[in-house]
Formats: structure tokens, sequence, C-alpha cells
């Protein structure tokens, strides 16, 4: 691990796993590195669950760069946490969260930084974390994300960098770290393509808050995205249809970068750009799958800007195989970057967003089941919703085998308003919002959208327009009774048997 510490007086903090891990006692806040569960810390949260399984009373307060499932899991199941910030994926930790256990802190990404500097979170007692290597300087190199760690770094007493000795080399170099400052010296950020560098290809830190640097040989965990199935590929269709019928309206059929979420959907879309007429593709986005990735090397894209990569064990490969039209194509950004507000308004992106439910003026709930039971985090939802030249909101219009309408007369938890959405696209067609009223929302939701509950969307609605009417009608005595009605019945549809969902 030596040759990976280029810097002299820094190899003297080499350790083992279990001595560093000491340094971490009951009641720290302490950060990890880290982004979308890329390239975050793993030795020493190991050793952490271990001293927990041999009879070690303690918790730490624990604040990562967004979600970091992996970790989360490992902690949620030895009740390992007191207090979590700022996003989570993990059912074990959103089930500790559910019944009070946890104090979960959910936090937009792009406050985050300025919330960590004024002390919101409380002093940051030990950062760890995840480095490719460290520069003659003792600058750290990341490896398969950036996110928040030169803010952990900066703040945190104490420093305890794993050297991932199994993350690919050729990681080295991909990352472009920007200091943006903060009020009142906040730097502007001077982005004018999607790949441009601004930055520099390290982190810096202070060499005498480092007291412990170990060795790490595991991969990011990773999970499989499954193919995917008709009601996906269907909603992939429509957006393709209509991103086609968008971009004809200009002269030289321009397509703006595009900003993709993770999951089975955000790949089927990425997929299906292979098979599309469009070339030159550029991608600014939280973070890269490997569908992503499959497009960089086939010469589809032409930049990319990412928080993190997803490193599948196929990743890897394409990353040792492919190095030069990789690194020329990709940049790694800290989350000052990805998620600015500035800079995705700057590249009229189109944002496309998955959620749990909408309601029939474009709400949106991505967060929260029932309005009450959180599953996972708002993350940078709202960030690019807000801010993207066109917002687009994705999703099927059912689950559960029908008896879940995802279209609702108001959605139970309010993450991202009706202002920042455009267009909403299922399975069934496109509502494009852009320009109307309301009323005229409510009705091209249900009537595009909708499937099997169409007449019953239709008949709540056409009843609060002559009951109440107003701008934005709606029947205050059943907003959320499809709600009830699943909770009691186990279906959102009217007179259904029993058969619970909650």
């Amino acid at each position: 691990m030596k040759n990976k510490i280029e810097n002299l007086q820094l190899r003297s903090k080499i350790a083992n796993v279990e001595e560093a891990a000491l340094l971490i006692k009951d009641g720290m806040t302490v950060a990890m590195g880290g982004y979308t569960s890329s390239g975050y810390p793993k030795v020493i949260a190991n050793e952490l669950a271990k001293r927990k399984m041999n009879g070690e009373t303690f918790k730490v307060n624990l604040i990562t760069g967004s979600n970091i499932g992996p970790i989360d899991t490992l902690f949620a199941k030895l009740d390992l946490v007191n207090r979590r910030v700022p996003m989570i994926e993990s059912k074990d930790m959103a089930m500790l969260i559910n019944k009070g256990k946890v104090n979960y802190i959910e936090q937009q990404m792009n406050k985050m930084p300025q919330l960590l500097h004024s002390n919101s979170f409380g002093k940051i007692d030990v950062a760890i974390i995840e480095a490719l290597k460290i520069t003659k300087e003792g600058n750290i190199v990341p490896t398969s994300s950036v996110g928040m760690i030169q803010h952990f770094v900066n703040l945190a007493e104490s420093v305890i960098i794993e050297i991932n000795v199994s993350q690919p080399e050729e990681l080295e170099g991909m990352h472009d770290i920007y200091n943006v400052g903060f009020y009142p010296n906040r730097n502007p950020i001077p982005i004018t393509s999607i790949n441009e560098r601004i930055g520099e290809p390290f982190i810096r830190v202070n060499p005498d808050k480092v007291q412990f640097i170990v060795k790490s040989e595991i991969l990011d965990t990773t999970s499989k995205i499954a193919e995917p199935d008709d009601t996906s590929n269907l909603i992939s269709s429509h957006l393709f249809n209509f991103l086609e019928l968008e971009t004809s309206k200009n002269k030289n059929k321009y397509l703006p970068p595009i900003q993709t979420g993770f999951g089975n959907l955000a790949s089927a879309i990425v997929r299906s750009f292979e098979k599309s007429s469009f070339k030159d593709i550029e991608f600014f986005c939280g973070i890269l799958q490997e569908s992503n990735m499959e497009l960089i090397t086939k010469g589809k894209v032409k930049a990319a800007s990412t928080g993190s990569i997803h490193m599948t064990p196929k990743v890897i490969d394409m990353l040792k195989q492919n190095k030069q039209i990789i690194k020329e194509t990709v940049v790694l950004r800290n989350n000052d970057v990805t998620n600015n507000s500035e800079v995705i308004n700057r590249f009229g992106l189109i944002s496309l967003i998955s959620g749990i439910e909408v309601d029939i003026y474009g709400n949106v709930n991505s967060s929260h089941i029932g309005g009450t039971r959180v599953v996972n985090g708002l993350g940078g939802g709202a960030n690019f919703a807000q801010n993207a030249g066109l917002s687009i909101m994705l999703l099927p219009s059912e689950t559960k085998d029908g008896d879940i309408s995802t279209i609702v007369p108001m959605v139970t938890h309010h993450d991202i308003g009706e202002h920042d959405i455009d267009v909403v696209i299922t399975e069934n067609g496109v509502a494009d919002l852009r320009g109307k009223s309301d009323v005229e929302k409510a009705y091209s939701i249900i009537n595009n959208c909708a499937n099997t509950y169409k007449e019953q969307l239709l008949d709540y609605f056409k009843r609060a327009v002559t009951k109440v009417g107003g701008h934005h009608p709606q029947l205050l005595s059943e907003v959320f009774s499809w709600h009830q009605r699943l909770k009691e019945t186990g279906s959102m549809k009217q007179n259904q048997i029993f058969n619970n969902h909650y």
C-alpha cells in the first residue's frame, strides 16, 4: 500500500483497522465519504460493526454524501446509529427511522454544504474517506465518487483515510473538484460545457488532521439492474417520442443534456438512447449507471458529468478496456457543482424525475409511503426539477397489480411542487403541463396518464369543480380517501375486498 501514499509524512500514519476504528467513540458525529452508494469507506465501517457485535455499547451520528445503502443496512441491523443525515435507501434503516429509533434529517443535496459549514448538524468528530491514492503533496485522490468529501475533511477534527487498492487505477485523473466557497465570498462556477474542467483532480487535506491510514481491498457493493419490463419500455417509448417532437422544434435538432436517476426505469431509458436517432448525447447527473457507461463506450455520448459511477464488475472491465474514451468523456465532480442551481439552469437540462405518486396537478411525493413512512429521501430531485430547462416526471400509473394508483387527488407528502414539473409520463401517455391552468393540468394528467383509475379520477375531479370550484379544486373531505381505502381494503379501487398493502 505504501506506493499509493506518495507523501512521506503521511506514510507514518499507516495503521491497522482495529487501531484506527478505536478513534470512534459513543456519541460521536462521523462523516463518511461516498455518493449514491459509490466510493464509500468499508473496512472501518465493518470494524465498527464487529465492535458492536462483540458487545460494545455505542452509537454514532452518521452523515454521508448522499445515500450509502450498504453502510446503512449494516449499521441498522446492529442499531448503531442515533442520527442520520441527509438521505437513505436501506429498508433496514428506513424501518428504524419509521419506528422512531433513528432521528432522520432528510435534506436537499444542494443545501448540505452550507448547512455543514453553519454547524447545523454539530461538529464532525471524525471523517472517514476512501481514496485511490495520496499524492506527493498530501492531497487525496478519490475513488468512484466525490460527493462532499472536501467539506468533511475540512470540517472534521480528525480524518481516517482508507486506501482502496482494489478500485481501478484508471479512475485517477477523472475527478474535478472545484471550491465554490461560502457566503459572503462565494465564487461563481465558470463551467460552460458539460465536461469542462475548472478545478483540481484531488482534494486538499490538512495532513495534521489525518490520524490513520488503513488498507482496503473491498469493492463497492453493487446491485444488479433488472431487465426492463413492459411498463418501463412503454414509458421509455413515450418519452422518446416526446423528445423527438421537442427537438424537432429547434433548427439544429439539439437535445439538451440529460439528467438521469438510478434504478430500472432510468437504466431502461438510457439503453433506449442506443437505438434512438440522437447523437452526441450529454449527461449531467448524480450517478452514471452501467447503461450510461455502455453508451459511452459505444461512442454515442459526447460528454458526461457526474458525482459518482456505479462500479459494477462490468463497469470496471469497461474502464480498463476503454480507458481513453471514458476519461475523455467523463468528469467526476463534487456536490457543489453537480447539484448547483446556477449550473443546472445554465445548461437547460432535461431532468428525468421518478417518484412514489403524483397528484392530478403535478405535485410529487418521492419519499414517503402514505405520507408518513419514509422510503429513501428527497436527495437532489427537487434541485434538478426547480432549475432544469425541462422537468419530466416518469412513473407507472399503477402498482401492486393495480390496487394502487400512483395518480391521486392529492399527494400525501410534498417533495416537488407542481410549478416545477413540466411533463408527466406514464405507460399510458404524456401530459404536457406547460402553459396550462391548474384545471387544464388535471384533465391532461387524468386523460393522458391514468389507466383503470381514469373514470374514478374524473368522477372525483368533476365533483370538485362543481362543488367547490376555484383555481385549484379539491374536496378536502376526500383528498386522502383513496389512501384510507387502501389501508382498509387493500385497494384504492372502490368496492374492493381487503388485501392490505400497508
